[in-house]
C-alpha cells in the first residue's frame, strides 16, 4: 500500500483537527492516498475527547495562558499538547489492518515504540493505546472508525513536560503528573530534529511513500471546518457529556 507523507507543520488547534478531518474526506473519496501526517501546535493546546465535558478543563486559565482548547473527533480524555511535543495522524482504509481496530492500534503504535527503541528508550504498549516507559505514559493515542471503511488514528509523543502549566489547566495534581507521566527528555537529551527524524523513519519503514503537501481542496475544506465544526468545545444543548479526566494520568479509553 502506497502512503502519502505530510511533513511536520504547526497549526492552530482548530486547524489541526480540521485538517485531520479534511484528510479523512480526501482518503474516503479516493482523491488522495492513505496519509501519514506529522504536526505541531502554534500555541500549546488541549484537545478534548469527542463527548468529554469541557468543564473538566480550567478554561479560564487556558484563556489567560493563551492555550487553545479544541474537541477531537476521536474519543478518550483531555490531552495537553505542548508546542514542543510531537503529534501524528494516520488515515487509511481499515482493510489494511485486517479490519481490526486492535490490529490498527498495535501496528501504528509500534512505530512509536520502535522509534523510542532507536532513541535508546524501552517502551511498551498497554491498554491497546497507552505507550509506557517504566510504568509512566509517554504517548497517548485515539482512533475512530469513519465512514466508507476509513480508519483515523492520531496521537502524541511527549518531548518535554511542563510541570507548571499542564497540571493546572487539566485540573490534576502535579504530583500525579510526576508519578504517572514521562517525556523523551527525561530519558535522553535528544534534539527536536533527532526525535522527529527517528519518528518519521519508523512510520515510513517498509512502506512506499510519496512525500507531498496538503492539497488546495484540503486546506480550503479545513479552513471551513475549523470555523464550522472545531471553533467551539461546547456541544449542542441536550448532548450527553462524559467526565473522562486527563489522558496522561489515566490509562486506557
Amino acid at each position: 500500500m502506497k502512503y502519502r507523507l505530510i511533513e511536520q507543520v504547526p497549526y492552530s488547534a482548530a486547524m489541526n483537527m480540521a485538517i485531520d478531518h479534511s484528510i479523512y474526506e480526501s482518503v474516503a473519496n479516493e482523491r488522495e492516498l492513505p496519509t501519514i501526517r506529522f504536526y505541531k501546535w502554534t500555541n500549546s493546546s488541549i484537545s478534548l475527547g469527542a463527548y468529554q465535558n469541557p468543564k473538566e478543563v480550567n478554561l479560564d486559565l487556558c484563556r489567560e495562558k493563551n492555550i487553545d482548547v479544541v474537541r477531537r473527533m476521536t474519543g478518550g480524555r483531555a490531552v495537553f499538547h505542548d508546542k514542543v511535543d510531537f503529534t501524528y495522524s494516520v488515515v487509511a482504509p481499515i482493510r489494511i489492518f485486517n479490519y481490526s481496530l486492535q490490529a490498527a492500534y498495535k501496528e501504528i503504535c509500534s512505530c512509536i515504540i520502535n522509534a523510542l527503541k532507536d532513541m535508546g528508550i524501552k517502551a511498551d504498549l498497554e491498554n491497546k493505546n497507552d505507550i509506557m516507559v517504566k510504568g509512566k505514559k509517554i504517548s497517548g493515542n485515539a482512533s475512530k472508525a469513519m465512514d466508507k471503511g476509513i480508519y483515523l488514528q492520531h496521537g502524541t509523543l511527549i518531548y518535554d513536560l511542563d510541570l507548571d502549566v499542564m497540571p493546572k489547566v487539566l485540573n490534576i495534581d502535579s504530583d500525579a503528573v510526576k508519578e504517572k507521566v514521562t517525556s523523551v527528555l527525561q530519558h535522553k537529551k535528544l534534539s527536536q530534529k533527532k526525535v522527529y527524524d527517528t519518528l518519521r523513519e519508523n512510520f515510513i519503514k517498509d512502506k512506499e511513500i510519496q512525500v507531498d503537501k496538503l492539497s488546495k481542496f484540503e486546506l480550503i475544506r479545513a479552513e471551513d471546518l475549523s470555523k464550522s465544526a472545531y471553533s467551539s468545545v461546547f456541544l449542542p444543548a441536550g448532548s450527553f457529556m462524559k467526565n473522562k479526566g486527563a489522558c496522561y494520568v489515566e490509562r486506557g479509553g
